[in-house]
């Protein structure tokens, strides 16, 4: 080996560390900060903002901004790279499906960034969490649940002009696996008659941050993470939508499959 080479090597290993390090303070900052939002900072919204809507607004915002900050921290320390593509086609206001696939931990940070005002889908423990509820609450975020609950909210939601972000695979992407649409995303699109609004997301590095791969697992370069913002379309244009839900369900959810797989080849 030699010493131009042995430098880079060692230049290589330095890099990677400082990743890793980086990763990590990021990370625990993004932490403490949920901590300090949901102990001081929203009970407070919920306390002194009295009309639901103002607040579910300011709280929104406040969580886009705390989304947009942790990725000026990320990639300003030179944890990743990231490029977002398409933003013109981010009607912010549009009653729409936004529908993305789902590759990285960090999927919802980047989309809840873009589309501050969209119903977001949360886990039903997190509103059972002290330390979380009046996020939850202020934010009026849609709790999973039970399943004919959580669909007739959703359907209720889109109906009276919002947007809502869903990843139809239901998780995170494995790593060499073919995507998988659960058909949830294609049967309220069906139900509520929204346009549906895609967004990919590529990794150049497929392992990082993805479901089964620990956070430390750090790529031996730079990860980027890619968006691309599609034109919102309605549900007809994927599939032929008629009055039988079932079958024009399964005909939209393949169709929107084929979408994904073509754009993310």
């Amino acid at each position: 080996m030699t010493e131009h080479q042995g430098q880079n090597r060692w230049l290589t290993m330095l890099n990677r560390v400082w990743r890793v390090f980086t990763t990590a303070i990021a990370f625990s900052l993004f932490g403490l900060g949920g901590l300090v939002l949901g102990i001081f900072v929203f009970p407070l919204i919920f306390l002194f903002i009295k009309s639901p809507g103002t607040r579910q607004n300011v709280a929104r915002r406040i969580i886009s901004n705390a989304f947009k900050l942790f990725l000026f921290i990320v990639r300003g320390v030179g944890a990743i790279s990231y490029e977002i593509t398409g933003i013109e086609n981010a009607d912010t206001a549009s009653n729409q499906i936004i529908i993305a696939n789902h590759p990285t931990l960090i999927d919802v940070i980047f989309l809840v960034s873009v589309f501050p005002q969209a119903d977001c889908v949360i886990k039903e423990s997190i509103t059972r969490n002290l330390f979380m509820r009046s996020v939850v609450f202020s934010t009026n975020y849609i709790a999973s649940g039970t399943t004919s609950v959580f669909l007739r909210t959703c359907v209720s939601r889109l109906k009276s002009g919002a947007s809502l972000l869903l990843f139809p695979e239901g998780t995170r992407t494995v790593p060499g696996q073919a995507l998988d649409f659960k058909l949830g995303a294609a049967s309220l699109a069906v139900k509520a008659g929204s346009t549906i609004l895609p967004v990919t997301i590529q990794s150049s590095h497929p392992r990082y941050l993805a479901k089964n791969q620990a956070w430390y697992r750090i790529p031996p370069e730079k990860p980027l993470i890619s968006l691309h913002i599609y034109p919102s379309q309605p549900v007809e244009s994927f599939a032929h939508i008629d009055h039988d839900r079932r079958k024009s369900t399964r005909e939209l959810n393949q169709a929107l499959l084929n979408f994904f797989n073509d754009k993310l080849s």
